[in-house]
């Protein structure tokens, strides 16, 4: 074996007068250094292609769940959109509904403030209260008729006076009441219909829902000047291009992308944006992986030439040991 591995024989390339060393165990740590120095290059080169794909592999997800939520937030805006029509439409009704008893109860009103009109003394008119009185006068005023029959006829009338008493008494309760759902009528007939009425704040929410209140441009959600400067603040920092650039280090920072609700969310420039960015996320991510593996190979061919090299180093030392 040490004959053999000792043997310029073995290490020849050609006819053996070339200056290269003749000896395999000295040839084999030569080539031991050179295949470690490769594989240690291929093996970082391994590592930093696994460790883009890990990242471009999370961005991705990151993009996939953010699409999902987007697509899940986009179909509950259209349910609340097929809810609030429902909705302005019964409230239409109801709106159309409480005009019209706002119009009957006004007339009912104006009918039972006559009728009681009638009990008083109106325009110089003498009402009816006003008449009972006078009209017993009169009878107790008649010649031709006896005391009894006069009697009988100013009891009865003497009734029908303690009943119009009792009507003109009720009068400032039973008004005032009718006054106080009048005005609950129109109160309700207001908060529903009319500029500022709740037909009128859902027709404004339907709008936003559906895009129309920003001219059929999506409508942003409202935020105050100072949320909207920190936000700004925030995104700088994470930022490492300007943000009307577009074209952010792969993959993009989640701070410098974070969304900005937009409806609608199917024609907002996020929503597209995100799809977008999902499709290239996925092609980038796959393209990453093939040159991880490919990667991956060769450090795999390296670490096993070094391996095998190492053994058949470590078994010819040993054996030129017990020489």
């Amino acid at each position: 074996m040490i004959h053999f591995l000792k043997d310029n024989t073995c290490c020849q390339d050609g006819g053996g007068d070339g200056p290269e060393g003749k000896d395999c165990l000295s040839k084999w740590k030569r080539r031991l250094e050179t295949v470690s120095n490769k594989y240690n290059i291929s093996s970082a080169n391994t590592i930093k292609a696994h460790a883009e794909y890990q990242s471009s592999l999370a961005w991705q997800m990151k993009l996939k769940n953010w699409n999902d939520i987007i697509k899940e937030t986009d179909e509950n805006a259209d349910a609340i959109v097929k809810e609030l029509s429902f909705f302005i439409e019964q409230t239409g009704i109801v709106c159309d509904n409480s005009a019209e008893t706002v119009k009957a109860f006004k007339r009912l009103l104006g009918l039972v403030k006559s009728i009681f009109d009638t009990f008083y003394d109106y325009n110089g008119e003498k009402g009816l209260k006003h008449k009972i009185i006078g009209f017993k006068k009169e009878i107790e005023c008649l010649k031709n008729v006896s005391e009894e029959d006069k009697a009988e006829v100013i009891q009865c009338i003497e009734v029908y006076e303690e009943k119009i008493i009792m009507v003109c008494d009720m009068t400032d309760t039973v008004l005032k009441q009718l006054l106080e759902t009048f005005k609950y009528t129109n109160l309700l007939h207001s908060s529903i219909g009319g500029c500022y009425g709740l037909e009128a704040k859902l027709d404004e929410m339907l709008d936003v829902f559906e895009g129309s209140s920003n001219g059929g441009n999506p409508s942003y959600a409202a935020t105050s000047k100072v949320e909207k400067e920190e936000d700004s603040k925030e995104k700088s920092k994470g930022r490492k291009k300007p943000i009307l650039d577009n074209n952010y280090s792969y993959p993009c920072n989640d701070v410098v992308v974070q969304p900005m609700p937009q409806l609608p969310i199917n024609q907002s420039y996020y929503y597209i944006q995100i799809e977008q960015d999902l499709e290239r996320a996925l092609h980038k991510t796959e393209s990453l992986k093939n040159d991880w593996i490919d990667c991956k190979k060769v450090s795999d061919k390296h670490l096993s030439e070094r391996d095998s090299l190492r053994e058949a180093i470590k078994n010819a030392e040993s054996a030129e040991s017990t020489k």
